[in-house]
């Protein structure tokens, strides 16, 4: 176009040196530079997870030809494809990926990036990855990676139950003879449904390869730190926030421009975990979850927590069976600290009997015991140099119990009509949260017809989840439907908010609202929610705000 434009706007052609001075110099100046001295980039937003969903969480960043993930997460309930990786997002573009904390939606794909042959660096914090080391290994007999080849012994055939082994394993002594072996090919995903699952060598050798990729490409993030990425063309900053333990947001600077991605933002619930940061310095664009998309009835989880420990104390001093389904990470460990202030508190017997029914959630009651006498070491030693679980936990942390004196590992009967061996007075946690799975549809099977069981529900239900059905009304259904079963509910059924782990709208707006962001992206949310909560916050917090869908790309920079 050259400067014929600004020569039309001159009344005359006495500023015509000036004017040609001034686009010489222009044309000789260099394009905008970034803070390593390169030329700025385009900055590119787009998905794969966590739009118009609350699960699935995978955030691309594209600055140039370089692509930075924030969370890799996993799909649940059918809200999206867990295998085949997106063809929009190069492995080989991809320069570092950032985990925000380790729930399965945020990090469960993170294997299958693994696999496609990602090798650069995972940034997380200490606490993250010590809890990733626990549940990705757990979860790899499910995790899908598409079709495989898989064998078992032709001598197991006819088994209800038969265990298989990926080929080109060795497994010494114990791996199966050429001639013995019958092949098929199947998804992982599909293998329990189909009657079959993985033998106990096998999950050992990939949960041993699994800890060895991450033991070589995480990179650990002190709180509160600047980080800087890709030889400073980005710097991360984590931002603690008290949804899980180690859970983070994740701030980051990109030539001039600021981005915060909220991760899950913690509703402060927990006494074990501090408050929210506060955030003072402004941001360009915020990526905000939007989970809790409306108010709580009763505000005060602190009491709805002590309530909790005393109707169970009430309900197990009464000789109930208690069965309390709670998500294997987090949860049942905070069910289980609740418990342990009601022994404290006199509400139960010191010796009382609490099961926990899952390897995975006694593993990491271990862990957070573990965590528990680290901190209190920390606290108390003279001259620590540099704290590393301190800014994840309050002191409470340092005395809580997560191993009571009555606690058994382990959820196993004799009595045919009994396989769980809960019995009356005894409490029972169990995955999985929503009863769908595992011991606590087993439980619903084998005590719902039971009035002196108690089935005590702990967090959000889906509405169409076993959970969600026998919680949704005033009163439960008097018959529950559990796959090609029936039972009558003579159990009695509770529910409780207390446990709620993600802030809601009127928290996250005062977390939030000192950053004046200029854009919100909100994410992970139902899109039939979207509309009137990206309402809400154009209003509380003045932004513009976008409701992302998966897959489109959204410029938040001109070329």
């Amino acid at each position: 176009m050259g400067i014929s434009w600004l020569m039309a706007l001159l009344p005359g052609r006495r500023f015509l040196p000036a004017l040609l001075g001034l686009a010489l110099l222009l044309a000789w100046l260099p394009p905008a530079v970034g803070a390593a001295g390169e030329a700025k980039q385009p900055l590119v937003y787009f998905g794969h997870g966590g739009q118009g969903t609350v699960s699935g969480s995978l955030h691309v960043l594209e600055h140039g030809p370089d692509l930075y993930l924030i969370d890799v997460g996993t799909f649940f309930g059918g809200a999206g494809a867990n295998y085949p990786w997106p063809e929009d997002i190069a492995v080989d573009a991809i320069r570092a990926v950032f985990i925000t904390h380790a729930h399965a939606d945020h990090l469960g794909r993170l294997p299958l990036l693994l696999h496609e042959g990602y090798r650069g660096p995972i940034y997380m914090t200490r606490v993250t990855y010590e809890i990733a080391e626990v549940t990705m290994p757990a979860n790899l007999g499910f995790a899908d990676f598409g079709p495989e080849r898989f064998y078992y012994s032709r001598h197991n055939a006819g088994r209800s139950r038969i265990p298989v082994y990926l080929e080109g394993y060795d497994f010494a002594a114990q791996t199966v003879r050429p001639e013995n072996r019958v092949y098929f090919t199947a998804s992982r995903s599909r293998l329990s449904a189909d009657g079959y699952y993985l033998a106990r060598p096998q999950r050992q050798k990939l949960a041993q390869e699994l800890r060895r990729r991450l033991a070589r490409q995480v990179v650990i993030v002190d709180p509160g730190k600047p980080v800087p990425v890709e030889q400073g063309r980005l710097q991360a900053t984590f931002l603690p926030t008290p949804h899980i333990p180690g859970s983070a947001m994740v701030r980051l600077l990109v030539d001039d421009h600021s981005l915060l991605f909220s991760g899950d933002v913690g509703a402060g619930s927990s006494p074990l975990l501090p408050a929210n940061p506060r955030l003072k310095n402004g941001v360009d664009f915020l990526f905000l979850e939007g989970t809790m998309a409306y108010a709580r009835r009763d505000g005060d989880l602190g009491r709805q927590r002590s309530r909790f420990g005393r109707n169970i104390g009430k309900l197990a001093t009464a000789g109930k069976r208690v069965v309390i389904p709670a998500f294997v990470l987090d949860r049942s460990q905070q069910v289980m600290f609740e418990l342990g202030r009601a022994i404290d508190e006199g509400y139960l017997p010191a010796d009382q009997v609490i099961r926990v029914c899952s390897p995975t959630a006694n593993q990491l009651l271990e862990l957070y015991d573990d965590f528990a006498g680290r901190l209190r070491r920390e606290l108390t030693a003279a001259n620590h140099e540099k704290p590393s679980l301190s800014p994840f936990f309050t002191p409470k942390m340092a005395g809580a119990e997560f191993l009571p004196p009555g606690y058994i590992g382990e959820c196993a009967g004799e009595a045919p009509d009994n396989p769980l061996g809960l019995e009356p007075g005894e409490i029972g946690i169990m995955a999985s949260g929503m009863a769908d799975f595992s011991a606590a549809r087993r439980a619903l099977l084998d005590y719902l017809e039971d009035p002196d069981t108690v089935f005590y529900f702990v967090g959000y239900q889906a509405p169409d989840s076993l959970g969600g059905r026998l919680t949704a009304g005033e009163e439960p259904p008097a018959v529950l439907k559990i796959g090609d079963e029936r039972r009558r509910v003579r159990a009695t059924v509770k529910h409780t908010g207390a446990f709620g782990s993600h802030a809601d709208p009127a928290a996250t707006e005062r977390i939030f609202a000192a950053t004046e962001p200029g854009k919100i992206f909100l994410v992970h949310l139902e899109q039939k929610r979207g509309k009137q909560l990206a309402e809400r916050y154009r209003r509380q917090l003045g932004s513009e705000v976008v409701v992302p869908r998966p897959g489109r790309r959204y410029p938040l920079t001109e070329d």
